[in-house]
């Protein structure tokens, strides 16, 4: 993580705000925020001094960042005798930058999924790639990661802590591991559908488990499209 990019992270995290109400305030997409807190992205000193007069921080307070940032010492003016200030006109409007018409354009093919544990709290965020706005053909805000609470599904090879991309569904897919909610949290199970809107349910930790429940008295969520994991 960059020194300016951690700044920033701190900053938003003691106005607690979320990555996405930053972006809106700052005028940037919210994927960008997040690879600048994680150090991946370069910004101009135009978006740093605008993010951070967002969060209170003034320009002074940003140039003194960028002075220190690499433990060089500040330079010492040499002293002149004060004039008075010549007047000036006002500048017209600066065009926009650059890296301002990147950030749009990339934020239209990226898009940052939040991941989400079984309470629903959220953990942090993956970056994938949108098409026309969707992920996976559906409206890249309502996907999400589900990070795996248990082991329950292990025998399906998907493990704990494991992050399950979720598509919302309103109807269970047959043979599919769908995700349900009782009780406020999330859990997975693997769906078998049956006659007269039964369905059995099943997961597989030590060995293969099953139930058969009445689909209306269940609370489906969506569907997992994939799963990753770390090494």
């Amino acid at each position: 993580m960059s020194r300016l990019g951690d700044m920033i992270k701190q900053e938003r995290l003691r106005a607690g705000w979320s990555h996405k109400q930053l972006a809106k305030k700052s005028g940037v997409s919210e994927s960008f925020l997040v690879e600048v807190e994680a150090g991946t992205k370069i910004i101009a000193d135009t978006q740093a001094t605008r993010i951070l007069k967002v969060l209170g921080k003034s320009a002074e307070v940003f140039a003194d960042f960028e002075g220190k940032a690499d433990g060089m010492p500040e330079p010492v003016a040499p002293v002149r005798a004060a004039r008075p200030a010549p007047k000036k006109e006002a500048a017209p409007a600066a065009p926009a930058q650059p890296a301002d018409a990147w950030v749009g354009a990339l934020g239209n093919l990226m898009h940052a999924v939040p991941v989400k544990d079984a309470a629903g709290k959220l953990l942090g965020s993956i970056t994938l790639p949108v098409k026309s706005g969707r992920i996976e053909g559906v409206v890249a805000d309502k996907v999400f990661f589900l990070s795996v609470p248990d082991d329950s599904m292990m025998g399906y090879r998907i493990r704990r802590g494991d992050r399950a991309l979720v598509l919302p569904a309103t109807v269970p897919v047959d043979n599919a591991v769908m995700v349900f909610l009782a009780e406020g949290r999330y859990y997975l199970r693997k769906v078998k559908l049956q006659d007269g809107g039964r369905a059995l349910m099943q997961w597989y930790d030590y060995e293969p488990r099953s139930e058969v429940v009445q689909l209306k008295s269940v609370t489906l969520v969506g569907r997992v499209r994939r799963v990753e994991f770390d090494l």
